[in-house]
């Protein structure tokens, strides 16, 4: 068999573009697993440059120069946040202190009232330091291998936490100044994004780019809108009715309320703890309960509906799916992602619907409609008996 003629047409392997597409995504998520650690302070401080930057261009059509008004958002920030440390933290730290004063005495009194109901069936609980010596020393062997198994471990966790400790105050540090400086070159960065898409594909990018833009930061914001009426509803509702912990309760909740429930469980199981310490106060475990209940309405049929708007909401579900999914992967960064990431996909998944609801495989041919058969009047389609 001789050789083929130069002449003849070489075959070649035209891969679908579906194929690069999925590539890319593929390798851009293991870049992004592989640099997560070292990510998640970039993407933090990108993220408060993307919410600071409308408030900017404001300042920016007032004309003030950019750098000037990062410098008044700056100094605003470290304004807000020496006042909250100046007003909110010596009254947190008041309620701490004075629910930590007392909880030996309630920890006595549930121990108290343990040991009469374990002596009343029949179990002797020790009272003095030489009784518990003395039942712990028929086990003392077991104990001690126990100890000695685990010390390592413990050692091991204990050195890894303060490592990790050590980390997370350096990254609470740098994701300030990257954020200044994100966003003093925020529209430049913007600007060099949208000169690499290749121009074949820019306006339908640019299309794309603008309803993300607009979605996700009337998300964000509204977000964080939302998190912070919540925590003044908790703190306020909690204070008047003289829950302990009512500022440190309401402002943790408002933050927990992210994630869908969180924040609601939180600040109900926390009101009634606090009421609990307090003394067995029914018409405060009452009221923690009906506050709760009030607050959740409110957030439920008023807040949210008028703040986020039914176009920019997400479904609980996918708010969940996509929170445990991003943590599961990607840890703290995947939680930073995982409602963003949401609401970007609800829109192309919501574009696809459109695209395919407009296509011929959906609109092609007459609509099938199943005949419905009539039910034969009575006497008529029964066999006859055989005779």
């Amino acid at each position: 068999m001789g050789d083929p003629p130069d002449d003849a047409p070489r075959r070649e392997i035209v891969l679908p573009r579906a194929f690069y597409i999925a590539l890319w995504l593929g390798l851009a998520g293991a870049a992004l697993y592989l640099l997560r650690s070292v990510l998640t302070p970039l993407l933090l401080a990108f993220g408060i440059a993307y919410v600071l930057d409308p408030v900017v261009d404001r300042l920016e059509s007032l004309k003030v120069p950019r750098a000037l008004a990062v410098a008044l958002i700056l100094v605003g920030g470290l304004g807000v946040c020496t006042l909250v440390v100046a007003l909110v933290v010596p009254l947190v730290v008041k309620d701490i202190v004075g629910v930590a004063s007392e909880l030996p005495r309630k920890i006595t009194q549930v121990l108290d009232s343990s040991e009469r109901w374990f002596n009343s069936q029949g179990i002797e609980v020790p009272r003095t330091t030489a009784e518990w010596a003395e039942r712990l020393g028929a086990h003392a062997s077991d104990l001690g291998t126990s100890v000695l198994a685990s010390a390592s471990g413990i050692l091991g966790a204990i050195l890894g936490g303060g490592l990790a400790m050590v980390g997370s105050v350096v990254a609470a540090l740098v994701v300030p100044v990257l954020a200044v400086y994100f966003l003093n070159d925020f529209d430049r960065i913007v600007a060099g994004m949208r000169s690499l898409i290749p121009r074949r594909y820019r306006r339908t990018t640019l299309e794309y780019a603008r309803e993300i833009d607009t979605t996700l930061g009337h998300f964000i914001r509204g977000q964080l809108l939302v998190m912070t009426i919540l925590a003044v509803l908790f703190s306020a509702s909690y204070a008047a009715l003289g829950v302990r912990l009512a500022l440190p309760i309401g402002i943790a909740s408002g933050i927990l309320s992210f994630i869908p429930y969180l924040g609601g469980a939180f600040a109900l199981l926390s009101g009634l703890l606090m009421s609990l310490l307090g003394g067995f106060n029914p018409g405060q475990l009452i009221g923690v309960v009906v506050a709760y209940t009030l607050v959740q309405m409110l957030e439920g049929f008023v807040i949210s509906p008028r703040v986020m708007g039914k176009s920019v909401g997400l479904p609980e579900m996918w708010v969940l799916i996509a929170l445990f999914t991003g943590g599961e992967i990607f840890g703290f960064l995947g939680i930073l992602l995982a409602v963003p990431a949401a609401a970007v996909a609800k829109i192309f998944v919501s574009r696809a619907v459109a695209m395919y609801q407009e296509s011929e495989l959906y609109l092609e041919g007459p609509p099938s409609i199943i005949p419905s058969s009539p039910a034969p009047p009575s006497g008529e389609g029964i066999p006859p008996k055989p005779s």
